[in-house]
């Protein structure tokens, strides 16, 4: 019997009161993929993109979903999704947009930089822990992520 994979999933927020709520709902969910926590747009481009302390791909592998936050200290989201989706195998990592923000326009702008999921935030913790257990449900379980390379130690 072949062990299973657990791939990486990447959580790009900044706000620690969403991003606790967001781990505790995995936690709950008992999704026991690793979970790499990132707080800017510029950290999760160095992890995406395999520099500096991020180099080694054993240590960091590229993520089989990323939940990104679109407002984010340097580096927002859209710029992050934009530069994502002209990276070789990296622009194929499906995303999963997780934001306060439901303007029609941002929605647009998301989907049209290739956003493969766009969800608003709820304002509760049973509703998080509903949506985390979608998220599982959905992009853990049932969906089947792309063939990635795993270029380990490549600066």
């Amino acid at each position: 019997m072949q062990t299973e994979i657990l791939r990486t999933i990447l959580l790009v927020e900044d706000e620690s009161t969403d991003a606790t709520l967001l781990l505790r709902g995995f936690e709950k969910a008992q999704v026991m993929n690793p979970v790499v926590h990132l707080t800017s747009g510029d950290e999760a481009l160095g992890y995406l993109a395999g520099v500096r302390e991020y180099g080694d791909r054993r240590k960091y592998p590229l993520p089989a979903l990323i939940l990104l936050d679109l407002k984010l200290p340097g580096m927002t989201g859209i710029q992050l999704l934009q530069w994502m989706r002209v990276q070789g195998e990296i622009r194929r990592i499906p995303v999963v947009v997780l934001t306060s923000d439901s303007n029609p326009d941002t929605i647009d702008a998301a989907y049209d930089l290739g956003a493969n999921s766009y969800l608003v935030k709820p304002g509760n913790t049973a509703d998080i822990a509903r949506m985390v257990q979608a998220i599982q449900r959905y992009w853990v379980k049932l969906n089947e992520p792309p063939q990635l390379v795993m270029r380990a130690g490549q600066e």
